[in-house]
């Protein structure tokens, strides 16, 4: 049995789609590239903005259309908003609910066999790399932060939960063991790290324990003492996270990855009061100053909405200016998109679409020319790729600080795949929507 798996969004939704895949190989299927040889299908659906979910309900119909007769199951946030909005799915299309995510390989295969899969998120450890040589290990889900625009703590959940240090610890070394260079801790919100609803009512007068750096520091040593050479990246942090304890891992760990994903959403403090962030503008470029006093060069990759209910153009100019002095290496600007339950989609002054579609522009020229400016600081630099593409005289991948990197080969060469390369870097340029450094590969 083939089965073909189509996943949208997130980092947390790729790892579900990957356990789907690990778990249906124990259940003696077989995940395909070709959708027109598929016996089944999965669409791990994204609700996060009203095209997401669009996208996740047209490919669903897709798959009806090209493969008649193959049961299409749709999954993920999309799944869960049907089910909360008591939308009905495509007719012909099997809707499992969130809590049934530990069900999905069983459904799909329809085996009772006693092969035993993982009952709970945080049993599910991946074992082995994917299609992608960069293995995302979820350590943390749900979300309390009911953002007034965001629909993800109705449909992922706000209860928050983590996976134990030593099992999240033994999952990396099992994949750095089977010669995975690179991971990428994620979660839904991966800051609050260590805490649950319980802790956090116990302790309501007292320090919540950071535990983020503990668990960094506990995988890195381990990686280090075991001499394997596996790079670790973490995915998506608010401002908030970024304590002094963390980032003190940064310059401890030369596995560390110095880079990393720091939404703003908005540089006006107004706006982000009404989105109901947990910081100011200034919290933000607090924490890029503490992350590269010691290293300049680290990259900050971040999300913008524009657009929102009552955003002004001096709201807009607010959020220039953070971007131009946050010297973000990439930008993902997209127009606020009202959702299902969340108080931002009852506001008034809500923006036109025209309006919103002109600053998003405006939000990507500054995006280009501070990813530029922060690219060029590499020029005659040598970087370190873990190679994803590779051809007759050509090798690509991403370096330490997550910019994608073009290196020439020598004499025409082609270099193995899953390989870390070194690339001196002579140039740069920018392609679609990000910075792409080019330059000379060792051999």
């Amino acid at each position: 049995m083939k089965v073909f798996i189509y996943t949208l969004g997130c980092k947390v939704n790729e790892v579900d789609s990957e356990l789907y895949a690990q778990e249906m190989r124990l259940l003696g299927a077989e995940t395909t590239t070709t959708l027109t040889e598929a016996d089944a299908v999965i669409v791990n659906s994204c609700s996060v903005t009203n095209r997401a979910q669009a996208q996740s309900l047209q490919f669903a119909r897709r798959a009806l259309r090209e493969r008649p007769g193959a049961p299409v199951y749709l999954t993920g946030c999309g799944a869960a908003l049907l089910n909360l909005t008591r939308t009905g799915a495509p007719v012909g299309v099997t809707v499992v609910a969130m809590g049934d995510r530990a069900e999905v390989a069983r459904l799909v295969v329809g085996s009772g066999d006693t092969v035993q899969t993982a009952a709970r998120w945080v049993d599910g450890c991946i074992q082995r790399a994917g299609p992608r040589n960069r293995v995302d290990v979820r350590v943390q889900e749900g979300c309390d932060n009911m953002c007034t625009y965001c629909v993800v703590p109705f449909v992922r959940g706000a209860r928050l939960e983590s996976k134990a240090i030593d099992v999240a610890v033994d999952e990396v070394m099992g994949l750095a063991a089977a010669g995975v260079k690179e991971v990428v801790l994620t979660g839904t919100e991966i800051g609050k790290y260590g805490r649950t609803p319980l802790a956090l009512e116990e302790h309501a007068r007292e320090e919540v324990p950071d535990m983020l750096p503990v668990l960094l520091d506990s995988m890195l040593w381990a990686l280090e003492a075991a001499g394997l050479p596996t790079r670790v990246r973490v995915s998506s942090l608010n401002p908030d996270a970024i304590t002094e304890a963390l980032v003190s891992q940064f310059a401890n760990h030369a596995a560390l990855c110095p880079q990393l994903h720091l939404p703003l959403q908005s540089g006006s403090d107004a706006v982000l009061q009404r989105m109901r962030r947990p910081y100011a503008s200034k919290s933000l470029l607090d924490s890029v100053q503490r992350l590269r006093a010691d290293d300049p060069s680290f990259a900050l990759t971040t999300d913008v909405i524009v657009g929102f209910p009552g955003e002004t153009e001096q709201d807009l100019q607010a959020t220039l200016d953070v971007i131009r002095l946050a010297a973000f290496a990439k930008v993902h600007v997209f127009p606020y998109s009202p959702r299902p339950f969340t108080p931002a989609a009852r506001e008034d002054h809500q923006v036109s679409a025209g309006v919103a579609k002109d600053r998003l522009h405006r939000v990507l020229e500054a995006a280009e020319q501070t990813g530029m400016a922060f690219a060029r600081r590499f020029i005659g630099r040598d970087v370190t790729i873990v190679s994803e593409k590779s051809s007759l005289g050509e090798v690509e991948g991403y370096s330490e600080h997550y910019l994608w990197t073009e290196g020439h080969v020598c004499g025409n060469k082609m270099l193995e795949r899953d390989n870390f390369v070194v690339v001196h870097v002579e140039g740069c340029h920018f392609d679609g929507d990000r910075v792409v450094l080019s330059g000379s590969a060792a051999t």
